[in-house]
């Protein structure tokens, strides 16, 4: 019989996702390992929720750590009778379960942090064989220089997937996908809300979302009809108390400045000596977001509207790739998102989803499926049914499985070649 090949993933979560999950569910970190993590598991709700179930199905074994889940690791160490000798406590266990399970693929879903605490070159050295190692790389990593560590990297995105290659770097594509099971868990509603909506990071410092955010905020001050869920930094009562003094304060200087010309009101009215806005955002705009939603709240949200729009990652270039694409079909939203060169090979354009090449388009498109919300259905039932048919995360894992068992018959071929080259004639 074929040896089980063992997979080790390496993973992580939102920190702010983590911390709400432990705040609003305080005896989980009394339950087990496993326990707390089939409840985080099924609460995250994300298409890799069976991920470990559908592989196991193939013929794999799997086993996991994460990072940023203490609890979880605490949970394990105490039932492993394993007791951490370290500072980092967290760190060393993770090292030893995965030691213990003797994986033959360490798959990293967060190779830059798993690099940087150094926590896969430990590993390696500790184990007796060294496995295979795969990189997932679908966010912006720094120096892809880093992936010349792993025998492979996988990818959403077409794009970066060109780059590695073009680098000598060995590189797979994966796709996203949706679970059917997700829509089991969430029951989206019958009537759904007769606007668009968005879910995403929010930033104007960086190069990935600095764009996107710029075009959120214009098509919010063209239309009322978008909701945007995310972080928007605000400034605290405090700091919008004062700025809202010295602006008034100004104000009147610059009017009495003409009347009563003495220098220290002119220094007030002085528009150059105001500190700057306290806020990030545009203040109409900051105050119009909605808290951030993860998991399994934010699928049932995203659920609940008939039209969900979606902008790409700068660094994944002109390719569609990003996890919008299909939890907002496959939970029936009417998608619309931005114009990609290859959008047509996973959805019919303008039958099962709507694109957009610029602001003024997407406004446009908004304000028409407002209009003719039967227009937005059948783009919704159409969507739905050609991602629940070619997109699902069924369909991803057979294809994982394929590449997973072709990495480890490269390594048996090489293996192989090897002892033939020592072997004496």
């Amino acid at each position: 019989l074929a040896k089980t090949m063992k997979i080790a993933f390496l993973s992580s979560i939102y920190p702010a996702h983590a911390e709400k999950i432990y705040r609003e569910n305080p005896s989980l970190k009394n339950k087990s390992s496993e326990e707390q993590m089939e409840f985080i598991r099924w609460h995250a709700l994300s298409s890799y929720v069976r991920w470990f179930e559908l592989l196991e199905q193939k013929g794999f074994a799997t086993c996991a750590f994460n990072h940023n889940l203490p609890e979880v690791a605490l949970a394990w160490a105490k039932e492993n009778k394993f007791e951490p000798k370290s500072i980092d406590i967290i760190h060393e266990i993770g090292l030893e379960k995965i030691k213990q399970f003797k994986p033959d693929v360490i798959f990293s879903f967060a190779p830059l942090t798993y690099l940087k605490n150094n926590f896969l070159g430990e590993l390696i050295g500790s184990l007796r064989k060294k496995p295979r190692l795969i990189a997932w790389y679908g966010a912006n990593c720094g120096d892809e220089e880093m992936f010349r560590f792993f025998d492979l990297t996988l990818s959403n995105s077409k794009h970066l997937v060109n780059r590695l290659k073009a680098k000598d770097i060995q590189s797979e594509f994966l796709q996203h996908s949706f679970d059917p099971i997700i829509l089991e868990k969430i029951k989206p509603p019958q009537t759904r809300i007769n606007r668009a909506t968005f879910f995403g990071n929010l930033d104007l410092t960086s190069d990935d979302f600095s764009n996107r955010t710029k075009l959120l905020q214009e098509i919010s001050r063209h239309t009322k009809l978008l909701d945007v869920y995310g972080v928007a930094p605000k400034p605290t009562w405090k700091e919008r108390s004062k700025f809202y003094l010295l602006e008034k304060r100004r104000n009147i200087s610059d009017i009495t400045s003409h009347i009563i010309p003495i220098q220290k009101i002119r220094s007030w009215a002085d528009i150059t000596k105001m500190p700057p806005s306290p806020w990030t955002f545009p203040k109409e705009f900051s105050e119009s977001i909605n808290k951030p939603l993860f998991g399994h709240e934010m699928l049932e949200k995203l659920s609940s509207y008939s039209v969900a729009l979606n902008y790409h990652n700068e660094q994944t270039g002109d390719y569609a790739c990003n996890m919008r694409l299909f939890e907002a079909t496959g939970l029936g939203c009417a998608l619309l998102t931005d114009s990609k060169k290859d959008l047509s090979e996973y959805f019919d354009i303008d039958s099962e989803i709507l694109t957009y090449s610029s602001k003024d388009v997407a406004i446009e498109k908004i304000n028409y499926l407002k209009e003719n919300p039967n227009k937005a259905e059948q783009i919704r039932i159409a969507g739905q049914l050609r991602c629940l048919k070619n997109h699902t995360t069924q369909n991803q894992i057979s294809r994982l499985s394929e590449i997973l068992n072709k990495l480890h018959r490269i390594k048996n071929d090489k293996t192989s070649s090897r002892q033939a080259e020592l072997t004496p004639d």
